[in-house]
């Protein structure tokens, strides 16, 4: 495979499909040679070279400290540079645009930092005013993730639980503040199953569901083969909005009986008014007599198995607040297991 020459470059175009491999390979098996990188990727020797010096001049590897060698020059590992680079991530969540710098190892790399932000303008404004504070010479990409739908190509969120009565919002101005450093938008579950494939280690062997469980909150994504599946729709693996015979309120789709309005506070006191504690809170108690509760409860693992039951994947990873809750947490397994296929 021919590989062209790179010049040094700043770090602020996207890296190549190649460059893309190299850091896969390092993120997943740490530090290797030039030539243990070569024999992995199946690259010729000076082509892996070349890949492995455009990364160094841009900060994103370094070399570590040479290994012995039995004969012949010792061989130099390269790693991923945690010091030199970093990326800044930028989550749009309901009330609030929260921003934070972030290691190419995925290792907090400064604090984090909110601005409220209620309606499109506010969203926008804050993501500008997050970019002029933290973007430096050492900010390597601009990543941006959004709970709901967003349209990258378009450079939109189209739907959003943060905007939940805004048309679709142009992030033309955010992409204009970001300059020359490329802007990553993407769901909030598929930036998190990324994070998650990468400092779990998942094998490629395995497909993994991951599901996020709050209150008023319910988010998968799929890692097909090791990496995020994201199809050929613009939101996850939208299990929140999987729908049932319920009387909710409007989900911010457009819809009633959402999961993620089933599994919320206020759909359980709707259920119980004489009960004004909400869903986490019930859920660390998790009393036996608590009827609301179950039907919620009931719903989630319904929902959940039918997932399992279509997907068939190696795991099921469950996290959140909802997952946090040890004793709910076993009860939805139980519930879950009646509705499984073997």
């Amino acid at each position: 495979m021919k590989i062209p020459s790179h010049k040094p470059v700043s770090g602020r175009g996207l890296l190549g499909a190649l460059h893309r491999r190299v850091l896969r390979r390092l993120w997943r098996e740490g530090g290797m040679s030039r030539l243990e990188l070569s024999r992995r990727l199946g690259l010729r020797p000076n082509d892996a070279g070349r890949l492995a010096g455009a990364l160094l001049a841009m900060g994103v590897l370094r070399e570590g400290p040479a290994k012995p060698s039995t004969g012949g020059r010792p061989r130099v590992p390269l790693e991923i540079d945690p010091e030199r680079r970093h990326v800044l991530g930028l989550a749009v969540e309901p009330g609030k645009v929260a921003a934070r710098r972030v290691s190419l190892l995925g290792e907090p790399a400064g604090e984090p930092c909110e601005l409220p932000a209620n309606d499109a303008a506010q969203v926008v404004a804050a993501t500008r005013r997050h970019l002029r504070r933290l973007v430096d010479d050492r900010t390597l990409l601009i990543g941006v993730s959004v709970t709901g739908f967003v349209d990258p190509d378009g450079r939109k969120i189209l739907l959003s639980s943060a905007l939940p009565d805004s048309p679709a919002v142009s992030l033309a101005p955010v992409y204009r503040a970001a300059g020359s450093l490329p802007v990553l938008l993407e769901n909030d579950m598929h930036a998190l199953a990324a994070r998650w494939a990468m400092t779990r280690g998942a094998a490629a062997s395995e497909d993994v569901v991951l599901a996020l469980l709050g209150d008023g909150r319910v988010g998968a994504a799929m890692l097909i083969g090791g990496r995020p599946n994201r199809g050929c729709a613009i939101g996850a693996n939208e299990l929140g909005h999987v729908r049932f015979f319920a009387d909710t309120e409007r989900c911010y789709c457009g819809h009633k009986g959402c999961l993620e309005r089933i599994c919320s506070s206020r759909f359980l006191r709707g259920l119980d008014r004489r009960n004004r504690a909400g869903l986490i809170e019930r859920a660390r108690r998790m009393d036996a007599d608590d009827r609301a509760l179950r039907v919620v409860l009931d719903h989630l693992g319904m929902g959940l198995a039918n997932v399992v039951n279509f997907v068939r994947p190696s795991r099921l990873v469950l996290a959140g607040p909802l997952a946090a809750c040890a004793a709910f947490r076993a009860a939805l397994a139980e519930s879950m297991r009646g509705s499984l296929l073997p």
